[in-house]
């Protein structure tokens, strides 16, 4: 059985990441502090497990009991990043949903990506220098590929393989052209981006 420890830092995190939680100024603050030394350090080429509590405390700036207060270990982290971008993501794509049109749908994940994105450059940046294999990357992937299976299995009804397939084609793409966006100098414009992903989705290289 879990903690009260345990089920006090798990209902903060539940409260922080869940749509429309509004923790406090000071709470977003020390949370957004870590994410982003923990990114830092991981776009650096260091392992988690070579990150230690101490360390992680002073690059975000906040000490240890602060850390403790809201995650178990670093190995939370993971976990927990990934719900957040998983939970902005949905909240892009409800915001995009009704402008989407029957064409627009791989249009819609990818501007509620770039939305999220352009939420927090600097912390998105530094994850676009993480590894690919990366326990992060894969637990963010696996976030955003939920949601859009939620989002494609209501659209089009499509369920197993064809469901799982479709999300993995879709956001593998989404993720790799937001990352030659972002990383381009200087960036190219958007909606050029969206015009050659849109044909790309719907009718490959023939399309374009």
């Amino acid at each position: 059985m879990p903690s009260q420890k345990r089920r006090e830092i798990t209902a903060k995190l539940n409260l922080i990441t869940q749509e429309g939680g509004k923790p406090d100024k000071r709470t977003r603050d020390s949370l957004k502090r870590i994410r982003n030394a923990y990114a830092s350090m991981l776009s650096e080429g260091m392992n988690p497990v070579e990150i230690s509590v101490t360390d992680l405390a002073a690059r975000a700036n906040v000490d240890r009991k602060t850390f403790y207060n809201y995650y178990g270990g670093i190995y939370e982290l993971d976990k927990s990043i990934a719900a957040e971008i998983g939970a902005a993501f949905r909240r892009s794509i409800e915001a995009n949903r009704a402008s989407a049109s029957e064409s627009g749908v791989p249009n819609m994940f990818f501007r509620a990506l770039v939305d999220v994105l352009n939420s927090d450059m600097d912390f998105y940046g530094l994850l676009f220098k993480i590894r690919e294999s990366s326990a992060l990357s894969r637990a963010i992937m696996d976030s955003v590929c939920s949601e859009t299976r939620r989002v494609i299995a209501e659209k089009y009804g499509f369920k197993d393989r064809k469901l799982e397939l479709s999300a993995d084609f879709v956001i593998a793409g989404c993720i790799e052209v937001c990352r030659r966006w972002y990383s381009s100098d200087p960036r190219p414009r958007f909606d050029e981006y969206i015009d050659i992903l849109s044909k790309l989705c719907y009718g490959g290289l023939t399309a374009l």
